[in-house]
C-alpha cells in the first residue's frame, strides 16, 4: 500500500491547477490516507493537542509552500484559493456541524499528512487532502446541480465506508421533488417570511395594512448534496463515492441517515419559508442561521458585504424562533389541527453554516463563484454541473474546442 500511496502523492507533487488528473489524484491519494486517519482518530490523543498538531501541520509545513495554492488558469485570467486556508477553515467550523467527532476527523486527516515522511511527501499529501476537500466537499454545496442518483436505504453499520463499502449504499435513482413540501413548510412557519416576517399572498387571514408577497420554501441542504450517480464505473460514481465518506466523518451525519436523505430532502424538517432575495441568499451562503440556548431559537450571520433587502432596518441581534403554528390554521372541515409538521432539523441547519462559514473564511466561495463565472453562456447562465468531474468535463471540451479553432486558424481556415 505504500508504493501505491507514494505513486499517488508523487503525481500530485507538481500540480496546483484546476486539472482532471489533480482531482483524480488527490480522490486516490485521499482513498489511501483514510487507514491512517482512523488509526489517529480512534487513537488517545485528546481533542485539543490533535488539533495543535495540526495547526502546526498547516503554519509550519503547508503555508510557506507555493503549492498551497490551487490555481485555475485561462489565457490571462487566474484564479486561485489558498489550501491552507481550507483547513484552517474547516478546523474552525468542524465541531459547529459534527461535534467533537468531526473536528477530530478533520485534525487527525492533516496530522496523517503529516506523518508522511520528508517535508515534500507531507506537502503533497496535505495538497491531495485539500483539493479532495475543497472539490469533493464545499464544491457540491456550491453546485447547481446535482448527482442524479442516491443512496439506497439498505442499512449499514459503517462509521466511515471505504470505497468498496460506500459502494453499497450508492444505487437507485433519486424520486421527485414531493408536492407537499412548500404547503408543509408554508403552513407550518404561519404564511410568513421567518426573517422579514412578509406574509404569502395566500395566507388566509392577512393583515389589511401589510402588503402580500410571494415566499419561497427553501431547503436547508439542497438536493445536489443528496443524490448521487449510480454508474459504479464513471468518475462521477467515485466523486459521489468520496462525498459520502467526507459527509459522514464531517458532518457526523449516520450512514443510514444519509442513506435515507432521499426520503428527508422535501421534508419540512429541511425548510423553512422566505422572501425571493432572502432564499437566494441563503441558497448561495450569503448568510446563516447560528444557534442560541434555546431550542430551535437562532441567530442570523451575515457574510456578504452586499446589501440583502430583506435584511434592511431588521435589527442584528433580532433572533428566528421556529414553533409549528399550523394549529392557527384549522380544517374548514374538522377544525382541527390535522397533524403536526416538523420543525427544522437543527442539525441540517448547523450543517449549513458550517458550510457557510468555511466557504468564506478561506475564499473557496470566491474561488467557486469566480470559476464558474469563467464558462457563463451566452445568456450568461453557469454550468449546469453537478460535481467536480463534470466541472473538469466542461473544462476540457472547451479547452479542446479553443485548441481546434487556434489550430484551423493557424492553417487560415476560418
Amino acid at each position: 500500500m505504500a508504493h501505491n500511496q507514494n505513486d499517488s502523492l508523487n503525481s500530485l507533487s507538481s500540480l496546483t491547477s484546476v486539472t482532471t488528473l489533480s482531482s483524480r489524484a488527490s480522490v486516490k491519494a485521499y482513498e489511501e490516507l483514510k487507514e491512517y486517519i482512523a488509526g489517529i482518530e480512534q487513537g488517545q490523543i485528546k481533542l485539543p493537542e490533535l488539533v495543535d498538531a495540526a495547526e502546526k501541520i498547516v503554519s509550519e509545513k503547508f503555508a510557506p509552500h507555493p503549492q498551497k495554492t490551487y490555481v485555475y488558469k485561462k489565457a490571462s485570467e487566474k484564479v486561485s484559493v489558498n489550501l491552507d486556508a481550507v483547513m484552517r477553515a474547516m478546523l474552525a467550523h468542524a465541531e459547529g456541524c459534527g461535534g467533537e467527532g468531526g473536528k477530530r476527523y478533520v485534525a487527525s486527516a492533516i496530522v496523517a499528512c503529516g506523518k508522511k515522511g520528508d517535508d515534500e511527501a507531507v506537502v503533497a499529501a496535505l495538497t491531495a487532502l485539500g483539493i479532495t476537500w475543497l472539490t469533493h466537499l464545499l464544491f457540491i454545496f456550491k453546485t447547481s446541480r446535482s448527482h442524479e442518483n442516491q443512496p439506497n436505504r439498505e442499512p449499514s453499520g459503517a462509521a466511515t465506508p471505504s470505497l468498496e463499502e460506500t459502494t453499497s449504499h450508492i444505487g437507485k435513482g433519486v424520486g421527485h421533488r414531493a408536492a407537499s413540501f412548500k404547503d408543509d413548510v408554508l403552513v407550518r412557519d404561519g404564511y410568513e417570511c421567518v426573517i422579514t416576517g412578509m406574509q404569502h399572498i395566500s395566507h388566509p387571514a392577512p393583515r389589511q395594512d401589510f402588503p402580500q408577497v410571494t415566499l419561497k420554501a427553501c431547503h436547508i441542504l439542497r438536493r445536489a448534496v443528496a443524490t448521487f450517480d449510480d454508474d459504479t464505473t464513471s468518475a462521477f460514481f467515485k466523486s459521489a463515492a468520496t462525498t459520502f465518506d467526507i459527509l459522514v466523518n464531517f458532518t457526523r451525519l449516520s450512514v443510514e441517515t444519509l442513506e435515507e436523505l432521499e426520503s428527508c430532502i422535501d421534508d419540512a424538517s429541511n425548510g423553512i419559508m422566505l422572501q425571493g432575495d432572502i432564499h437566494d441568499g441563503f441558497d448561495i451562503f450569503d448568510w446563516c442561521l447560528k444557534p442560541t440556548q434555546v431550542d430551535n431559537e437562532y441567530t442570523v450571520k451575515i457574510f456578504t458585504d452586499r446589501r440583502l433587502f430583506g435584511f434592511y432596518g431588521r435589527s442584528a441581534d433580532a433572533l428566528v424562533t421556529f414553533r409549528d403554528r399550523s394549529g392557527e390554521f384549522r380544517s374548514s372541515k374538522s377544525q382541527k389541527r390535522v397533524r403536526e409538521i416538523a420543525l427544522p432539523d437543527p442539525h441540517l441547519i448547523s450543517i449549513h453554516a458550517a458550510i457557510a462559514g468555511i466557504l468564506h473564511m478561506s475564499g473557496a466561495g470566491k474561488f467557486f463563484d469566480e470559476l464558474l463565472d469563467r464558462y457563463q453562456d451566452k445568456d450568461r447562465d453557469v454550468p449546469p454541473v453537478r460535481s467536480w468531474p463534470d466541472l473538469e468535463k466542461v473544462i476540457g471540451e472547451e479547452a479542446l474546442r479553443d485548441s481546434v479553432t487556434a489550430t484551423l486558424a493557424a492553417v487560415g481556415v476560418h
